[in-house]
This record gives structure tokens, C-alpha cells and sequence, in this order.
């Protein structure tokens, strides 16, 4: 058999590999759709603690999650992060922080987890990683922005993880004006985590 012929036959078994595992991870994503903590734990390599699962399975539309520091707070919203975009196609997801370095952390553990996925099931899962944003396959986005009204407006989002929450500036603002009717043609989902702090913000109604 000449050379171009065995190179052509070693490039169609290598995407025929490719095709069968691509379908094989459809198949692991979809079973997972309706569990992230079974997610984490086959995907991501991250088993939940109890109060860490209440937050991967809570499916309220509006979440307030209250931590104290290095609880592992970033850690169990970039799972849930992950798993919403990985198994909802087209859907946005907004990592939103105080600063555009505070919504880096949480980007940064999101790209963690997906560096250290299987190789394979990552490429399967993950079209593209940039800095700010991550492309899924399935037509899902991830984007990481400051706490500004005029870099937030004119998204439609499906979920917004609003990080240290307590801390924005002009929160009434960002909540009421800006996040709530960002979700509100798509019925989205909302979590607004943080550490405890000032009394006189939204993120402390949001935990009465």
C-alpha cells in the first residue's frame, strides 16, 4: 500500500476514534443533565460535600449563597458553572465580581477544572478558551465581566453568577436595573454568592 494511501486510512480511523468518543461523552452529558454533582464527580473530579451539593442541586431561580472565606465557595459555583453550560446548549453564562480581576478568579477556577479533564472529553466539551471567555461545542458561552452597568447591558443571559455579591458598588443598580432583566426573557438563574459584610445591600436581603 503506498504512503499517502496508509497516511489517509490512519487519518480516517483517527476521527472515526474521534466520533465514537465525542459520542460517548453526548451520552455521559446527557445522563448528567440533571445531576452536577454526578457531573463534578465524573468530569471535573470533584466530590461535593453535603453543603456544597445543596448549592450544585438547588434549583431555584434566585440562589444566595453566604460562606465564609476558603469554603470553597469559587469552587462549587465554577462546577455548577460548567456543568449549566456543558449539558444547556446556547445558553450565556455571566461570571460577574466587583472587578474584573475578582471575575478572573472565578474564570481562572472554571479553566482549572477544564484543564484537567480528560483530554478527550474536554476537546468533545470545549470549543475555545480565551481569558474573559470560554466556547462550549454545544453553542454555550461563558464570559467573565466587572460589576459595571455599562459593560453588563445589552447581554441576555441564562445565568449570572453574581460573585462577592456583598461588595458591589451601586448594587441596587446592578441587581434591579441591570442582572434581573438581563434573565428575564430567559427565565434565568441568578446566584449571587458571597461572605458576610455590610447590613445595607441587596445581597443581605437576599439572605433574610
Amino acid at each position: 500500500m503506498p504512503e499517502w494511501a496508509k497516511l489517509r486510512k490512519q487519518v480516517t480511523e483517527l476521527k472515526q476514534s474521534r466520533a465514537r468518543l465525542d459520542q460517548s461523552t453526548a451520552k455521559l452529558l446527557e445522563k448528567a443533565k440533571d445531576d452536577p454533582v454526578a457531573f463534578g464527580k465524573r468530569f471535573l473530579n470533584f466530590s461535593a460535600l453535603p453543603y456544597q451539593e445543596k448549592v450544585l442541586t438547588d434549583k431555584s431561580k434566585r440562589i444566595a449563597v453566604r460562606m465564609s472565606r476558603q469554603a470553597g465557595k469559587t469552587t462549587t459555583i465554577a462546577v455548577r458553572a460548567i456543568w449549566y453550560a456543558a449539558t444547556h446548549p446556547k445558553t450565556l453564562s455571566l461570571i460577574v465580581a466587583p472587578s474584573l480581576r475578582q471575575s478572573m478568579i472565578m474564570m481562572d477556577r472554571v479553566q482549572s477544572f477544564l484543564y484537567g479533564m480528560k483530554t478527550q472529553e474536554r476537546r468533545a466539551i470545549v470549543g475555545k478558551m480565551q481569558r474573559t471567555v470560554i466556547w462550549f461545542r454545544n453553542g454555550s458561552q461563558m464570559v467573565a465581566l466587572p460589576c459595571s452597568p455599562n459593560l453588563l447591558r445589552g447581554y441576555t443571559a441564562h445565568q449570572v453568577l453574581a460573585d462577592e455579591a456583598g461588595f458591589f458598588r451601586d448594587d441596587e443598580i446592578i441587581f434591579y436595573n441591570v442582572l434581573y432583566p438581563m434573565l428575564a426573557t430567559t427565565n434565568g438563574t441568578i446566584i449571587a454568592s458571597s461572605t458576610p459584610w455590610a447590613t445595607k445591600s441587596v445581597f443581605y436581603q437576599m439572605c433574610k
